[in-house]
């Protein structure tokens, strides 16, 4: 019993309460004995209100079965097993009661019903021929099953059974099973058996690419099946024009392939279909072709950027054989604006160090990834990543790594000095950019490593002693105290914190001197070389036209360091963090090891393990939490990672593509291009309709057509006004000019989303084109003639896991039967009639007691009238 509003429950004590401290003080001339009896009558006539009100269902069992008989008419099954079916299906119907509701639906394609559920049915219907001719190209299980299950009379038990081959061509039957299962449905399940003959079928076209660009390589993999051995011809179109053709020796019960390669050189939408003849013998002469659609457009632009511009030939010639233009320029001649950028469907930075980079190209560059929906894609090397000094830049927040080093791996402990200049020169911005490059070389350390900060002028202080890296606030407010004033002498600084480092425990030792000036002091190339002989490295900074270049490359030479120049101060934070990563962090893990692949992605579409040959050496970052890393190194680390950065994909890859760490990929190895165009063609825009995202998918008959649509990196555009206009080419004219077919609105059903069908009423190619505001997008979709094939053979795992998943059974033709169900149906009983009529009940007993002297009147009146 259910209730639709319980809550009025609550109404009942309450009106009892009123009802009688109502009645308590009445000073009606009714007898006592009468009284009583009212109030309990009125009590009565407020529960039974109230119930009414309620909406009461009562449920009780019944024995009321439902039986739909669903036949499978489809040419795999064919007459002979349609007959068969019949009489199985006239079997089963002889030994229900004749109470049952029996109902019977054909299918092929599509379902249609013979007759709906009534008792009292004695004979299967007929099957119409036609029905059977024109529709029998296809088996849409799924499809049926739906239908099926909304045939049903209310208030009893359900049961399909269903008597096919289970050999399904479109839809899903396990998806419709589970709907059934759901709702209550048993699917019983009769195997039907078509008879075997000779027959050869193309299961599928399958391209390996759906868009590619002028002169990329498409493969194309044709799969054949024959109920007999066979040698056949498979001949292959192109847009209409025979281009190969091969032969295909083909076994019995199963699936040969055969390929085609192809390389189209001018944009255009290419038309592929298969056709298989010199068949020996076959029944079904419709399902001998199959067809594929690709978009190919014009060849992908990429900007690439290499450190060492004599090392982009190794890319640049692979890429041509791809079919992927690169322009390759220095770092310098990156353009300085979003519409200069915007020609490029992707850049590439190769080995180029941040300080190569200003902050504006870098906040440029993340503009284009996320507001353009540019690919980008970087490439490691001595100068990239965390060694390149790219933390906290621009770049690093839309890597799908991390450039700092993994600590938890390291076994060492480092000691890190800085040795700064604070003389009158380096007043204002200068002093400010070196504290915060101070800062950022401690966040480069780990927690059990130390820094150190030394400031000079004429003078050396220590302005923050040799401390524990991991107390960032110390660090912090000691930097903050750094001015500017005074003259500039180095070698009292370096002498300070060469005794400092002398001292400490930790196993790598490293000085970082940065001056804007000529420096007082002498024989520093002796200093730098005994502090190298301790152990100890020094690099060097010159900044602005006055710095003393000769010495401070001699010191780092000398102490074992690198010299670094620069005329932008702004470029002293990424020069600190990127020696601090070479020299003090180790991020450079130049050991031999071979990629490992641990996650599917397109990018390494045909990827084996030993497929490549070893890599010479990689920069060691840590993966973001949301990226994709199908490729990691020998320990773990991250070496081709890949993500979504508002509209655009990123992609990294730790090692280099040149002759240092990929010498033997360059020299040799056959899948050197093929990799590189997939990691590139995965990452670089789409050329149209950069925001948005069209599909096709079949579902049942139609063709849904589903658009996402958004506004910006984080906003779905909504309320949009989106057309899609759908365009069609017949299978056997592929070379046919395409023509119109239907001009369709998309409907809003979500954020962003986007939403309308067709129906591709007959076989061949249908190009959809979708279109909001300025922006259009196309794909393609395949509506094929025929997958049909007399194999003689049942799926029989299939239609057991139907029965199994509805609690239904396998039915064995012949001496099999229907079980009955184990629970009975339940039917629900709305009480509120039942209730109301209580309820009238009531108030005219409340009206008669309460005129009972005019009642009895009329009693004694007609009494009286009797007897005279």
């Amino acid at each position: 019993m259910t209730f639709a509003h319980p809550w009025l429950l609550l109404l009942i004590p309450t009106a009892l309460a009123f009802l009688w401290w109502s009645q308590r003080d009445s000073d009606h001339p009714m007898p006592p004995e009468r009284r009583r009896v009212g109030l309990w009558i009125r009590g009565a006539l407020l529960v039974f209100v109230v119930l009414s009100l309620v909406g009461i269902d009562a449920r009780r069992s019944t024995r009321d079965e439902a039986v739909l008989f669903v036949f499978d008419h489809s040419k795999s099954v064919g007459d002979e097993g349609l007959t068969a079916a019949r009489a199985e299906a006239q079997r089963l119907l002889d030994a229900l009661p004749r109470t049952a509701h029996v109902g019977f639906l054909t299918f092929g394609d599509e379902a249609e019903v013979l007759a709906f559920p009534r008792p009292g049915v004695d004979t299967v219907p007929e099957i119409p021929a036609a029905r059977i001719e024109n529709d029998g190209h296809h088996t849409n299980l799924g499809g049926a099953l739906e239908v099926a299950s909304g045939l049903f009379p209310p208030h009893a038990s359900r049961r399909i059974v269903l008597l096919t081959d289970g050999n399904e061509t479109r839809g899903s039957l396990r998806e419709a099973t589970r709907e059934a299962s759901v709702r209550g449905i048993t699917v019983d399940i009769v195997p039907i058996r078509g008879p075997q003959r000779a027959d050869v079928r193309v299961l599928s076209l399958d391209s390996s690419r759906s868009v590619a660009h002028e002169g990329a390589s498409i493969l194309l993999t044709a799969r054949v099946e024959s109920t007999h051995d066979d040698t056949v011809r498979a001949t292959l179109y192109e847009n209409g024009v025979q281009v190969e053709s091969h032969e295909v020796a083909l076994t019995a019960g199963e699936v040969g392939s055969v390929e085609f390669r192809r390389t189209p050189q001018q944009r255009n939408l290419y038309r592929y279909r298969v056709v298989v003849t010199e068949v020996e013998a076959d029944t079904i002469p419709e399902n001998n072709q199959g067809m594929a659609l690709v978009e190919v457009r014009g060849q992908p632009l990429v900007l690439y950027l290499e450190g060492d511009e004599s090392d982009s030939t190794y890319l640049v010639r692979a890429m041509e054989r791809e079919g992927i233009r690169l322009q390759a320029r220095s770092a310098k001649a990156l353009p300085d604006s979003l519409p200069a950028l915007a020609v490029y469907d992707g850049v590439i930075v190769s080995d180029v160090p941040a300080r190569h980079l200003s902050d504006r190209s870098m906040a440029l560059l993340k503009d284009y990834v996320e507001q353009l929906g540019g690919g980008f894609l970087m490439i490691g090397g001595g100068n990239s990543f965390g060694v390149g000094g790219y933390y906290r830049t621009p770049l690093e927040e839309i890597l799908p790594v991390k450039v700092q080093p993994p600590d938890k791996e390291e076994k060492y402990s480092v000691a890190l000095a800085l040795v700064l200049d604070r003389s009158g020169s380096m007043g204002g911005q200068k002093i400010e950019l070196c504290k915060s490059a101070a800062i950022a070389s401690a966040e480069m350390l780990s927690r059990r490593d130390f820094i150190g900060v030394v400031s000079f002028d004429s003078q050396a202080r220590w302005l923050l002693p040799l401390t524990r890296a991991g107390s960032r606030g110390e660090i912090q407010s000691r930097v903050a105290t750094l001015n500017a004033g005074g003259g500039t002498n180095a070698y009292p600084g370096m002498t300070l914190a060469y005794d400092a480092l002398q001292q400490s425990r930790a196993k790598v030792k490293h000085m970082i001197v940065l001056t804007d000036g000529h420096t007082g002091g002498q024989n520093f190339n002796e200093l730098a070389t005994r502090i190298q002989r301790d152990g100890i490295t020094v690099s060097t900074v010159g900044v602005g036209g006055g710095a003393n270049a000769a010495l401070l490359q001699g010191i780092a030479q000398a102490g074992g360091g690198s010299y670094y120049h620069t005329q932008d101060p702004n470029q002293i934070p990424k020069i600190f963090t990127q020696d601090t990563a070479v020299h003090a962090r180790k991020m450079l893990r130049e050991e031999t090891f071979n990629a490992r692949l641990v996650e599917e992605h397109p990018m390494l579409a045909g990827w084996t393990a030993d497929g490549a040959p070893p890599l010479l050496g990689y920069v060691r970052t840590l993966p973001k939490a949301t990226a994709q890393v199908p490729l990691v190194s020998d320990i773990g680390d991250p070496v081709l990672a890949h993500w979504r950065f508002g509209l655009g994909k990123v992609t990294a890859f730790t090692s280099d593509c040149k002759s240092k760490w990929a010498a033997l990929w360059v020299n040799g190895w056959p899948g050197y291009s093929q990799f590189w165009g997939q990691v590139i063609r995965e990452t670089v825009r789409n050329p149209q309709g950069h925001s948005m995202s069209l599909r096709v998918a079949e579902k049942n008959q139609d063709a849904k057509i589903t658009l996402d649509l958004l506004e910006d990196a984080a906003q779905y555009r909504n309320a949009a006004a989106v057309l899609a206009d759908v365009y069609y080419v017949p299978a056997g004219a592929l070379s046919a000019a395409v023509q119109q077919t239907h001009a369709l609105p998309l409907e809003q059903t979500g954020p962003g989303r986007y939403e309308t069908s067709f129906r591709p009423d007959e076989p061949g190619v249908y190009l959809v084109r979708a279109q909001s505001g300025a922006e259009m997008i196309s794909t393609g979709y395949v509506h094929e003639v025929s997958s049909e094939s007399p194999l003689g053979r049942v799926n029989r795992p299939l239609l057991e896991r139907v029965a199994e998943e509805t609690g239904g059974a396998v039915v064995t033709p012949g001496t099999g039967t229907l079980e009955p169900h184990a629970t009975p149906a339940e039917q629900s009983v709305d009480l509120t009639p039942w209730l109301l009529h209580v309820v009238l009940l009531l108030v005219a007993a409340d009206l008669f007691l309460r005129r009972w002297t005019h009642a009895t009147a009329v009693w004694e009146f007609v009494r009286g009238g009797r007897a005279s």
